[in-house]
């Protein structure tokens, strides 16, 4: 009798497991289906900026596609629409002229795609190229591989078993199936960009309009050849710019991470963390950073929808 009641257990247990499986993957099939590019760039045919004013650039939409979630205006002077419902996204791209301008409509390179971890522990992967494994995985949404390679002590470059998957949901799903296995998705939480001209956070060179400062000293000067006195151009810290250890790197890091792991906005992250400002003389900075980790640690606890 006891056996027959493990074996009932048992296979009670195993149908539980199926049905839970079954469920993730008819969500992910179902947010598949449901995919489509919300968010929609209107430029200038001619690459200059849009010169509309905010009433016409209205009623062109409301013309367009009806009454749309947002509308938001670019620093390249396109602008950006986020589309309630898929036909007014097939409406926008299939736009040439809007206002009487020509235009060149496209979907956002990023707000409609999502990033996530995939550590392929049971090696299942490694023997197939990032290509091969995004066009199996095509169906579950899948869009992009990324395998991450690590430096050997000779100068080698070694691939792990981690993976970055880019997928075409607004969402990451909780997991993939490999073939017979289910493999975790976790979130990716992007390293804080820093731009190489002004040494500052949240831009790239390319876009920088900002003086060139030195990444060694502040200086306004290049630093490539610089053997000044070590200083910070961001906190005034007695370190390089590029310093992880510094206090604006490890506050712009857990910004981030907050916005990846709630699922906020950037600016709204920003709120939760404060930021440091240039510390006084009589503060370390490694007391510095426990400070921030301390306060970090806090926010990670649920927030109240509230406070969001």
């Amino acid at each position: 009798m006891a056996h027959h009641n493990l074996s009932g257990s048992f296979k009670t247990n195993k149908r539980r497991h199926v049905d839970s499986i079954t469920s993730d993957e008819e969500e992910t099939s179902t947010e598949i289906a449901d995919s489509w590019p919300r968010f929609i760039v209107i430029a200038s045919a001619d690459g200059n900026p849009l010169k509309l004013n905010p009433f016409a650039i209205s009623k062109g939409i409301q013309s367009a596609c009806g009454e749309v979630t947002n509308v938001t205006r670019l620093r390249s002077g396109s602008i950006l629409v986020e589309c309630a419902r898929r036909q007014q996204s097939v409406n926008l791209l299939g736009l040439q002229q809007f206002v009487n301008t020509q235009v060149v409509v496209s979907v956002h390179r990023t707000l409609n795609s999502s990033r996530g971890i995939v550590r392929d522990r049971a090696r299942c992967l490694s023997d197939m190229a990032e290509e091969e494994i995004a066009a199996e995985l095509k169906h579950q949404g899948v869009t992009a591989v990324k395998r991450f390679s690590r430096k050997s002590e000779d100068g080698k470059f070694i691939p792990t078993n981690t993976y970055l998957f880019t997928f075409c949901l607004a969402k990451i799903p909780n997991s993939i199936k490999a073939g017979y296995f289910n493999i975790g998705v976790e979130v990716y939480v992007p390293n804080p960009l820093r731009c190489y001209k002004c040494q500052q956070f949240g831009h790239g060179a390319k876009t920088c309009t900002r003086k060139a400062r030195c990444f060694r000293c502040s200086g306004i000067h290049e630093g490539s050849e610089c053997t000044d006195d070590v200083k910070c151009a961001n906190c005034d810290g007695e370190h390089v710019a590029s310093s992880k250890s510094c206090p604006v790197f490890v506050s712009e890091s857990q910004i981030l991470k907050l916005k990846h792991t709630q699922n906020i906005s950037y600016s709204a992250a920003k709120q939760l963390v404060q930021l440091p400002s240039k510390s006084p003389a009589n503060i370390t900075y490694s007391a510095a950073i426990s400070s921030l980790r301390r306060q970090f640690s806090k926010l990670l606890q649920p927030l109240h929808p509230a406070r969001l």
